[in-house]
């Protein structure tokens, strides 16, 4: 059986021609996608945000519990015997006020201590158990005996004595826009420190010293006597050691020198943190002031 050709007109019409988008689909579709990568972007960077300043925080913690922990175990150290002095010398000796080269110079016993720097007279055996005579002490390093003494102050631009110089000669990374270059910690010898102190020798001290955190802004000491919190602590003059010392660190985001022009109230950025600790001091006697 033969069949009749289907006609031109009939089969072009079972055909399905490709049908392109038009411009408000194309336009649409823009518009979503732009969309959803705003929100996307937005979710990401609060995520980043986010990260960021829990990693900055717990860097912070462990920098500030680290630096605690250690002055802590010097504060803890101190040694202080209890002087008998006559009540004619306690009375010429009140109202008095020394700095802290003074106290290093002269003092031998307990503390000093002023609202931002902490000297501290210490016993500690040296690990290596290598000792040199007093005639033979060449550098800081050398040891004569177990005493020593470690100073605790902020390295700063502009300040005078050992502060300003470490800062002047400092050529490590530091915020541009603040003078204070960071937490510095001195240990020495306590007859050849002594003796480089009385002397002048700001050289020696240095080579003594040390920063130890860049990242301080500031520090603060409290000394507590029973009573009140004092901005001031003198061992030898009061023939007393505090009962605890509150420590304050103001600690700070340390920027590169590429960085350095990021001011620091940038989104992102952590701001100043406050790390606070009392450090109880077993050895002393409770002390009792004047009325």
């Amino acid at each position: 059986m033969i069949t009749a050709p289907i006609p031109r007109e009939q089969r072009t019409s079972h055909i399905r021609r490709p049908r392109g988008f038009t411009i408000i689909e194309v336009l649409l579709a823009v518009g979503l996608t732009s969309l959803l990568m705003a929100a996307l972007y937005s979710a990401m960077n609060i995520y980043w945000t986010m990260a960021t300043d829990s990693y900055d925080e717990i860097e912070r913690g462990q920098i500030a519990r680290a630096l605690l922990r250690e002055m802590a175990r010097d504060i803890q150290s101190v040694t202080f015997v209890e002087q008998e002095t006559m009540e004619s010398e306690e009375e010429s000796d009140d109202g008095e006020s020394v700095d802290a080269e003074t106290a290093m110079s002269s003092y031998t016993n307990g503390l000093f201590g002023t609202a931002s720097d902490l000297v501290l007279y210490i016993s500690r055996p040296d690990r290596n158990n290598v000792y040199v005579s007093t005639q033979e002490l060449s550098s800081p390093q050398d040891r004569s005996s177990d005493a020593l003494i470690v100073r605790y102050f902020v390295a700063e631009e502009g300040a005078g004595g050992l502060s300003g110089q470490m800062a002047n000669d400092d050529t490590g990374l530091s915020n541009s826009s603040s003078p204070v270059v960071g937490l510095a910690r001195m240990q020495g010898d306590l007859m050849g420190l002594s003796l480089a102190i009385s002397m002048g020798d700001i050289e020696t001290q240095e080579l003594a010293s040390g920063i130890l955190a860049r990242e301080v802004a500031a520090i603060s000491f409290q000394y507590w006597d029973g009573a009140d919190l004092v901005e001031e602590w003198d061992s030898t003059s009061q023939n007393a050691m505090p009962l605890a010392i509150v420590i304050e660190l103001t600690l700070r985001t340390v920027l590169s020198d590429s960085d350095s022009r990021i001011p620091e109230e940038t989104p992102g950025m952590l701001g100043t943190t406050q790390h606070r600790l009392v450090v109880p001091i077993p050895v002393s006697t409770p002390y009792v002031g004047e009325l």
